[in-house]
Protein backbone atom coordinates (compact mmCIF):
# COMPACT_ATOMS: atom_id res chain seq x y z
CA UNK A 1 0.00 0.00 0.00
CA UNK A 2 2.78 2.70 -0.33
CA UNK A 3 3.35 4.97 2.45
CA UNK A 4 0.34 4.29 5.31
CA UNK A 5 1.34 7.82 6.70
CA UNK A 6 -0.80 9.60 3.64
CA UNK A 7 -1.47 13.03 4.17
CA UNK A 8 -4.17 14.26 1.31
CA UNK A 9 -3.17 17.25 -1.09
CA UNK A 10 -6.17 18.90 0.08
CA UNK A 11 -5.28 21.42 -3.11
CA UNK A 12 -6.07 18.28 -5.29
CA UNK A 13 -9.44 18.12 -4.53
CA UNK A 14 -10.54 21.34 -5.90
CA UNK A 15 -10.75 19.83 -9.02
CA UNK A 16 -13.34 17.44 -7.84
CA UNK A 17 -15.26 20.21 -5.96
CA UNK A 18 -18.02 20.34 -8.81
CA UNK A 19 -18.81 16.50 -8.80
CA UNK A 20 -18.03 15.44 -5.40
CA UNK A 21 -19.53 17.02 -2.18
CA UNK A 22 -15.85 18.32 -1.19
CA UNK A 23 -16.54 18.71 2.62
CA UNK A 24 -17.86 14.73 2.58
CA UNK A 25 -14.57 13.78 1.11
CA UNK A 26 -12.22 15.85 3.18
CA UNK A 27 -13.79 14.31 6.34
CA UNK A 28 -13.43 10.61 4.66
CA UNK A 29 -10.14 11.33 3.66
CA UNK A 30 -9.53 12.83 7.48
CA UNK A 31 -9.74 9.16 8.69
CA UNK A 32 -7.00 6.26 8.46
CA UNK A 33 -9.39 3.65 7.11
CA UNK A 34 -10.93 5.31 4.85
CA UNK A 35 -7.70 6.41 2.89
CA UNK A 36 -6.09 3.33 3.13
CA UNK A 37 -9.47 1.24 1.85
CA UNK A 38 -9.24 4.08 -0.89
CA UNK A 39 -5.62 3.25 -1.91
CA UNK A 40 -5.94 -0.23 -1.84
CA UNK A 41 -9.03 -0.34 -3.68
CA UNK A 42 -7.58 1.55 -6.48
CA UNK A 43 -5.25 -1.49 -7.07
CA UNK A 44 -7.78 -4.06 -6.35
CA UNK A 45 -10.96 -3.36 -7.74
CA UNK A 46 -12.89 -6.21 -5.91
CA UNK A 47 -12.06 -7.32 -2.46
CA UNK A 48 -13.93 -9.01 0.45
CA UNK A 49 -14.38 -6.99 3.76
CA UNK A 50 -12.72 -9.52 5.14
CA UNK A 51 -9.74 -9.19 3.11
CA UNK A 52 -10.25 -5.10 3.76
CA UNK A 53 -9.95 -5.34 6.86
CA UNK A 54 -7.04 -7.30 7.20
CA UNK A 55 -4.65 -5.55 4.76
CA UNK A 56 -5.66 -2.39 7.10
CA UNK A 57 -5.22 -4.10 10.49
CA UNK A 58 -1.48 -4.94 8.74
CA UNK A 59 -1.20 -1.44 7.69
CA UNK A 60 -2.32 -0.13 11.34
CA UNK A 61 0.27 -2.69 12.77
CA UNK A 62 3.12 -1.26 10.46
CA UNK A 63 2.44 1.90 11.28
CA UNK A 64 2.40 1.83 15.11
CA UNK A 65 4.96 -0.90 15.15
CA UNK A 66 2.90 -3.93 16.41
CA UNK A 67 1.13 -6.92 15.69
CA UNK A 68 -2.27 -6.99 14.32
CA UNK A 69 -4.66 -9.22 16.61
CA UNK A 70 -7.81 -10.87 15.70
CA UNK A 71 -9.76 -8.20 17.95
CA UNK A 72 -8.16 -5.46 15.86
CA UNK A 73 -9.04 -6.84 12.78
CA UNK A 74 -12.55 -7.63 13.54
CA UNK A 75 -12.83 -4.12 15.24
CA UNK A 76 -11.90 -3.08 11.72
CA UNK A 77 -13.88 -4.86 9.96
CA UNK A 78 -16.72 -3.27 11.79
CA UNK A 79 -15.45 -0.08 11.37
CA UNK A 80 -15.68 -0.59 8.03
CA UNK A 81 -18.92 -2.38 7.61
CA UNK A 82 -20.68 0.19 9.49
CA UNK A 83 -18.97 3.15 8.89
CA UNK A 84 -16.10 3.78 6.42
CA UNK A 85 -17.71 1.45 3.11
CA UNK A 86 -21.54 2.87 3.67
CA UNK A 87 -19.95 6.56 3.31
CA UNK A 88 -17.98 5.68 0.49
CA UNK A 89 -20.89 4.16 -1.30
CA UNK A 90 -22.87 7.01 -0.57
CA UNK A 91 -20.33 9.19 -2.62
CA UNK A 92 -20.43 6.54 -4.89
CA UNK A 93 -16.57 5.69 -5.25
CA UNK A 94 -17.67 1.90 -4.52
CA UNK A 95 -20.51 -1.04 -4.83
CA UNK A 96 -20.69 -1.96 -1.22
CA UNK A 97 -22.58 -6.09 -1.80
CA UNK A 98 -23.67 -6.41 2.06
CA UNK A 99 -25.28 -9.72 0.99
CA UNK A 100 -21.51 -11.08 -0.42
CA UNK A 101 -19.66 -8.87 1.85
CA UNK A 102 -17.67 -7.81 -1.32
CA UNK A 103 -16.55 -4.30 -2.48
CA UNK A 104 -15.87 -3.06 -6.03
CA UNK A 105 -14.14 -0.07 -6.79
CA UNK A 106 -16.90 2.40 -9.09
CA UNK A 107 -15.46 5.14 -9.89
CA UNK A 108 -12.94 7.38 -7.31
CA UNK A 109 -12.44 10.50 -8.87
CA UNK A 110 -9.06 11.13 -10.12
CA UNK A 111 -9.14 14.02 -7.90
CA UNK A 112 -9.13 11.72 -4.93
CA UNK A 113 -6.54 9.89 -6.10
CA UNK A 114 -4.54 12.72 -6.99
CA UNK A 115 -4.77 13.80 -3.27
CA UNK A 116 -3.70 10.70 -1.99
CA UNK A 117 -1.29 10.53 -4.11
CA UNK A 118 -1.89 7.07 -5.44
CA UNK A 119 0.28 6.07 -8.52
CA UNK A 120 -1.80 4.28 -11.23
Amino acid sequence: MGNDHVTPDLFALRTAADDVPIDDVIRLLGTFHARNALIYLSDHSTVTVDELADVLAAAAASTDETIATPSDRDRIRLRLYHAVLPRLADLEFITFDTETNTVTETSIPDAVTAALRVDD
